[in-house]
């Protein structure tokens, strides 16, 4: 489909940030590694590595190594990166106490690598617990040539506050640009709300509208097969990370046959994202990258917000006056109208073209 995308201004004026830092930071020719790829089902994060892959072909900077959290090899990295090279952090939204994991893999990088320039592409920040934001101000700080990309002030202030090396950058999914609408609408809204421990809590609502509530972390409405896949590839994947994570000589000798296939399972995962968001006129979501992949497809939108307001604060930061982006927070008190108002804008679309 070619319809135009109604948020192409704004994409590209988040873009025109995005390369603006990044070219402060990068220049064309640098080796560079990149690590933590979103090795699992959440369509976000994998917008996101695709958004960075594009970013750093279009800067002509060499992606020479890449890995999991499960795959990483310190020896491969240094053979492949040489002296000179750059050491880029994957972006999202887990740095803090929400993902320890990836919290704890990124922590183990800027210690392992006091002599690289690390960059940590754009993440939103939130710490439950002092004494963590205290510890990774500390690892930090021990860092001579940390750079850390925020996506949002809060999370900027809070790094501040930690007296690190931090910066204003949109979210890196931004860089793919717009995207065409693979399918056309089935129902009014789709609802895509978040299953996993950053919800704010499951509330049944009711709407005079035909709405399809799910959450992209599991199948695709009308697909068969989609019912059983996640599944099956969770398992295939949890054997896969379970040999590397085991063997160092694997790591060490193997890791580009496991990085050979993260370009093609992102780019699964995120078609398939987009399948499920364009089957509503309108996208009611507290997902982030529910918003952001709705916005490079050019859906109209309603958003709540996740457990600590990571939503509103990008909003807040680089989208405040969008005419089709509708921000309620956690208060779904005026949903239906909002929604209502979503719905006049592509009626009004539609009669204009």
């Amino acid at each position: 489909m070619s319809e135009k995308n109604i948020f192409i201004n704004n994409i590209k004026n988040q873009q025109k940030l995005l390369y603006g830092c990044l070219d402060r930071l990068l220049i064309k020719g640098t080796k560079v590694a990149l690590l933590d790829f979103p090795n699992h089902n959440n369509v976000g994060d994998n917008a996101i590595w695709l958004g960075e892959k594009a970013a750093l072909k279009k800067m002509g900077v060499n992606v020479v190594y890449q890995c999991d959290i499960y795959g990483f090899s310190e020896k491969a990295l240094r053979k492949r990166l040489g002296k000179e090279g750059v050491v880029l952090l994957h972006g999202g939204g887990n740095l803090g106490s929400v993902w320890p994991e990836h919290q704890m893999f990124r922590e183990r990088i800027i210690q392992l690598f006091p002599d690289k320039k690390i960059i940590q592409l754009p993440q939103s920040v939130h710490f439950d617990d002092d004494t963590q934001k205290a510890r990774f101000g500390q690892i930090g700080r021990a860092h001579k040539d940390l750079h850390i990309l925020m996506r949002d002030h809060a999370s900027l202030r809070t790094l501040k506050e930690l007296n690190l090396n931090v910066e204003l950058c949109p979210d890196m999914a931004l860089a793919m640009g717009p995207v065409a609408q693979s399918e056309r609408p089935v129902v009014d809204v789709v609802w895509l709300s978040r299953t996993d421990h950053e919800s704010t809590g499951e509330k049944s609502e009711s709407f005079s509208f035909k709405t399809e509530k799910l959450d992209w972390l599991t199948g695709e409405p009308g697909r068969f097969y989609s019912k059983f896949s996640p599944k099956f590839t969770v398992r295939i994947r949890r054997i896969v990370q379970s040999v590397f994570r085991n063997s160092e000589l694997i790591r060490d000798h193997f890791w580009s046959i496991n990085a050979a296939s993260f370009d093609l399972l992102a780019k699964r995962r995120f078609n398939r994202g987009t399948r499920i968001l364009c089957r509503g006129k309108v996208v009611l979501t507290d997902r982030l990258h529910g918003h952001i992949v709705s916005t490079l497809i050019g859906k109209p939108q309603v958003l709540l917000d996740n457990h600590y307001r990571k939503v509103g604060n990008y909003i807040d930061c680089f989208e405040s006056e969008q005419e089709a982006i509708f921000y309620v927070g956690n208060d779904k008190s005026n949903i239906g109208a909002k929604v209502s108002k979503a719905l006049d804008i592509i009626e009004k679309n539609n009669k204009n073209d």
